[in-house]
């Protein structure tokens, strides 16, 4: 079985090209914030591309939290921002529904549509998710394109920590890499503290959830993709459905 790490866009495309079984490493912060709501007790994730569509969805569940950001900074009106450490200090999170949006996360979800299985990880529920990849890769016969996320817009320079986290997750999973960029061979928390995102995050006084993306293992949590519509994935539990 084969693994291949592929970049942005082009590596969601290589995804729905093989039908593979995929991975969104979006390391600073979506992957990190989906698992830790997950882990929270939030029963299911509806991820949008856009903050029109999150507002939209909003109006068929007005139950449902909303979570997000743009430029790094959570929207105007919405619950929580995308920061799993904000998440992670939330109350009154068990069983309750959210509606997601991210500047590159949520659009990288949304492009793999024809993947035969999409997940979301990153080094904080590494072998989690290598665990439910490995699975699905020998269940389905498929191989396993991880998507290092990177910073929509932007080239491949932005995309250090999510191929640093994407190694990690590739370690674990213990098949072939065919295809991938090279590794960062620094410790985690230095790749993610001097990555040009992890910079941008800790001029905005968003350093805790640079520190706790770098982490390892620190949820179970893998969140998958059960159902997609055009402008919509609907995230649960993996092995819930």
């Amino acid at each position: 079985m084969q693994v291949f790490i592929g970049f942005g866009q082009q590596g969601c495309q290589l995804a729905n090209e093989l039908r593979a079984v995929t991975v969104i490493v979006d390391a600073l912060r979506a992957s990190a914030s989906l698992a830790a709501l997950l882990e929270r007790g939030v029963q299911e994730v509806w991820v949008v591309a856009e903050v029109s569509e999150a507002w939209r969805l909003k109006e068929t569940m007005p139950d449902a939290l909303l979570v997000g950001e743009r430029n790094s900074v959570k929207v105007p009106g919405f619950d929580l921002s995308n920061s799993p450490t904000e998440i992670n200090q939330s109350s009154a999170l068990f069983g309750r529904r959210a509606i997601f949006t991210s500047t590159t996360g949520a659009k990288r979800i949304l492009a793999c549509q024809q993947a035969t299985a999409v997940l979301v990880g990153s080094c904080v529920n590494a072998s989690a998710v290598a665990k439910a990849a490995k699975a699905l890769a020998q269940e389905h016969q498929h191989p396993i394109v991880i998507v290092a996320a990177g910073v929509y817009g932007k080239g491949l320079e932005w995309a250090e920590e999510d191929i640093a986290a994407a190694w990690a997750i590739a370690d674990y999973i213990g098949f072939s890499v065919v295809d991938a960029p090279k590794r960062p061979f620094k410790d985690l928390q230095c790749v993610f503290e001097r990555s040009l995102h992890g910079q941008e995050l800790l001029a905005l006084g968003l350093g805790e959830d640079v520190r706790w993306c770098a982490q390892v293992d620190v949820v179970t949590a893998v969140p998958q993709v059960a159902a997609f519509t055009e402008t919509v994935a609907q995230l649960r539990p993996y092995g819930n459905g």
